[in-house]
């Protein structure tokens, strides 16, 4: 009969499992005041100009740390922090932003590396200008090497104080002595940014939380068992 119980149980995960919504997450980011570098009062801008160039194509825009708020579809709402991914792409806000990322798993992984080790660094404008341009190398660079000076993604023109900053984060990650800790969060959105943060500004779907509840059942049972 115990035997029956954790076989049901472990259908019952299964089922939770199948039932699971095909799409993701869906969240409608918007800025946390009228400029996205700063929060709802005006204040706390970290961000520096900067110029670069990506497979030939040049580009002065603003490196720094996005101030926003994601707003799901329960109406729950969360402000959070967040840097970009594509360098030729413009934020246009509001926009509907899904939880997930295309991007490959070596990149995703170096990424996460990024942001588990240097997203608390982040204190002014020269550490959120630094982790920017970090964030564009890791995702953009078509080559092995992080380097911000060459290859397919380059700097052209920033602070040599936040750049040199971001080339020793980037270092490290390449060194493998900086590894990620799975803290990582992408929202992507076609004709817009797509967003790096560590924060999860939407909670566990209802099927993620069933497969939790199956889970701690299978093992409540599996401990019965051993006590029996």
């Amino acid at each position: 009969m115990k035997s029956l119980k954790i076989i049901l149980a472990t259908l019952a995960i299964s089922a939770a499992t199948a039932m699971a919504p095909a799409s993701a997450a869906t969240v409608n980011v918007t800025k946390q005041g009228s400029n996205a570098f700063v929060d709802a009062t005006g204040q706390n801008g970290w961000w520096q100009s900067v110029s670069y160039t990506l497979n030939g194509t040049s580009r002065s825009a603003t490196a720094g740390m996005f101030r926003l708020t994601a707003t799901d579809a329960s109406g729950k709402v969360q402000d959070f922090l967040a840097f970009c991914l594509e360098p030729l792409e413009w934020l246009t806000l509001p926009k509907d932003h899904t939880v997930g990322s295309s991007l490959s798993a070596p990149i995703l992984d170096r990424l996460g590396a990024l942001v588990s080790n240097a997203f608390s660094l982040v204190t002014n404008s020269s550490s959120a200008a630094a982790f920017q341009m970090a964030a564009w190398e890791i995702a953009n660079e078509s080559g092995a090497s992080l380097n911000l000076g060459n290859g397919g993604f380059k700097m052209t023109n920033a602070s040599a104080t936040s750049q040199s900053l971001a080339q020793g984060w980037l270092n490290s990650i390449a060194s493998g002595s900086w590894t990620s800790s799975g803290r990582l969060t992408i929202l992507t959105a076609p004709g817009t940014q797509d967003l790096l943060t560590n924060i999860a500004p939407v909670p566990v779907p209802a099927a993620g939380v069933m497969l939790l509840g199956g889970l701690a059942g299978l093992g409540a049972l599996r401990r019965r068992r051993k006590a029996a």
